[in-house]
């Protein structure tokens, strides 16, 4: 592709204007475009290399770097090095300019296969991992792109971020619509709203899970928070749908934000997508779901309420496309465990270890309350909180904890570069005089105690980091996986 086609891009752009060109030919410069990056370290020969001035990064400085690796033109929001030999283009705003570069390097894949979105603060993952068996139920051929992986047809990457950014997600999207794919599942991230990531993505449908404080320490309110989700919907076009959970506060002001078409789920209020649960059990869960298609029996081995939510999510989404009650159920049924979700460890202990995800308040005790319904033993807990991530929310989990479980043991998470000592300090602002818990930063010790503190009929929720597999200090990254850990542990003893 040559350079004066991104240009008319990004000329043509609503939000992206006045481009200008620089270095030899100035105005005429013309170059072939082989690759777009926004990596000095991913650039290659023919590259088109677009700064962006990240939190910690300023892409800028990285120019002559992007050029010795074989950048052939640049862009980004100022003019740079007088003395280069290679066209600039000049940009308002560089994240806006990358996606829409992107959308077009890669012909506009969203307009060649349908993308349904997820976001809310919980559940996206496994909403997201639903919504996919149901598709390949159905005969349909299905990407993934979400938390914990980014999967097309012939391969699976692990994700570094929950929705990758631009120029990558439409390589993604690409690459789809060349294996045939009809359909792209993808959790959409506040962050990626915010930052334009999605921008230039054509939804066939969004999907609200729910809102929680979050992210705070990007998002500087709530309202901000929550108008970066409301944007996933107010770009839906007429001919799209958008699912939203009408049971959650924050719907109202979501639905403000639709003109396409609403399809609505709750188990509290007579939406269009429903359930009655029947038995929840640590084998599992049985629900009757219901549809204006008709009624059907779902039993399935996914635990809890907030699973319920999520299976409702993915079929108020299968129900906008078309698909029939029999398949959802089949479905919802045929899905596969969701990595780091409510997660057994099983080693023929007499007592239940599972490792969740849940690193919000909202989540932990959506998760401690269900397991307080269905066991009569105790509930043990490990957990912790991430550092350099909103500090807000770390005394509402140590509250949390001190209401729902017998005992805590307060750990690392990924402290990255706070001092864990003072992360377990504010989560300790939230714990009052009655609770029983012990402080382990060292977080293998802390699930070493609890698994050797657990009896017959107790379960052991190793909670905050789930399917990940390493942990971040601020000088070292550690292989850790709270699976493996705990397995190796059991199998010592068991």
């Amino acid at each position: 592709m040559r350079l004066s086609e991104l240009k008319r891009v990004l000329q043509e752009s609503r939000e992206v204007v006045g481009p200008e060109c620089f270095g030899p030919g100035g105005e005429s410069a013309d170059v072939e475009i082989e690759d777009i990056a926004y990596d000095s370290r991913r650039v290659k020969n023919g590259s088109l290399f677009v700064a962006i001035k990240g939190t910690h990064r300023d892409g800028h400085n990285f120019v002559p770097e992007a050029i010795a690796r074989g950048a052939v033109a640049i862009v980004g929001e100022r003019f740079l090095q007088a003395g280069c030999d290679i066209p600039q283009l000049v940009v308002k705003n560089s994240r806006q300019a990358l996606a829409s570069l992107s959308a077009s390097f890669y012909g506009f894949p969203s307009r060649k296969i349908k993308v349904i979105g997820v976001t809310g603060t919980n559940g996206k993952t496994t909403t997201t991992h639903l919504l996919f068996s149901i598709l390949r139920r159905a005969g349909f051929g299905v990407g993934l792109i979400g938390t914990i992986y980014y999967r097309t047809l012939q391969r699976t990457l692990p994700a570094p971020v929950t929705t990758p950014e631009s120029r990558d997600l439409q390589c993604y999207l690409a690459e789809m619509v060349a294996q045939g794919l009809d359909y792209a599942v993808a959790e959409v991230s506040s962050h990626a709203l915010d930052q334009g990531r999605v921008r230039e993505v054509d939804f066939s449908a969004a999907v609200f899970t729910n809102l929680a404080p979050e992210h705070l320490d990007y998002h500087a309110s709530l309202e901000d928070y929550l108008q970066a989700k409301a944007s996933l919907f107010r770009g839906l076009s007429p001919r799209s749908f958008a699912c939203i959970n009408i049971d959650d506060e924050a719907a109202d002001s979501i639905m403000r934000e639709v003109k396409a078409r609403v399809v609505t789920f709750a188990l509290k209020k007579e939406a269009d997508i429903s359930a009655s649960i029947g038995t929840m059990s640590l084998s599992g869960t049985q629900f009757r779901l219901q549809t204006p298609s008709g009624d059907v029996s779902v039993r399935w081995g996914f635990l809890g309420r907030h699973n319920v939510y999520n299976a409702l999510a993915a079929a108020a989404s299968a129900h906008g496309l078309g698909l029939d009650v029999e398949t959802i159920k089949k479905g919802l049924e045929a899905a596969e465990p969701v990595p780091g979700r409510l997660e057994k460890v099983d080693c023929g202990q007499d007592f239940t270890v599972l490792v969740d995800y849940a690193h919000t308040d909202h989540a932990l005790r959506a998760v401690l309350s269900m397991l307080r319904e269905i066991t009569p033993g105790r509930i043990l807990l490990v957990f912790g909180c991430g550092g350099d991530r909103d500090r807000s929310k770390r005394p509402r989990m140590g509250r949390v904890a001190t209401e729902l479980t017998d005992y805590f043991w307060l750990t690392n998470d990924n402290p990255r570069t706070e001092r864990p000592l003072d992360i377990i300090e504010e989560i300790r602002q939230g714990i009052n005089s009655r609770a029983s818990y012990a402080v382990e930063p060292e977080r293998r010790r802390a699930i070493e105690a609890a698994l050797s503190s657990a009896r017959s009929g107790d379960i052991v929720l190793i909670a905050g980091k789930g399917h990940e597999q390493r942990q971040v200090f601020k000088d070292k990254i550690l292989a850790f996986d709270d699976r493996e850990v705990a397995r190796k542990m059991l199998n010592q003893k068991w």
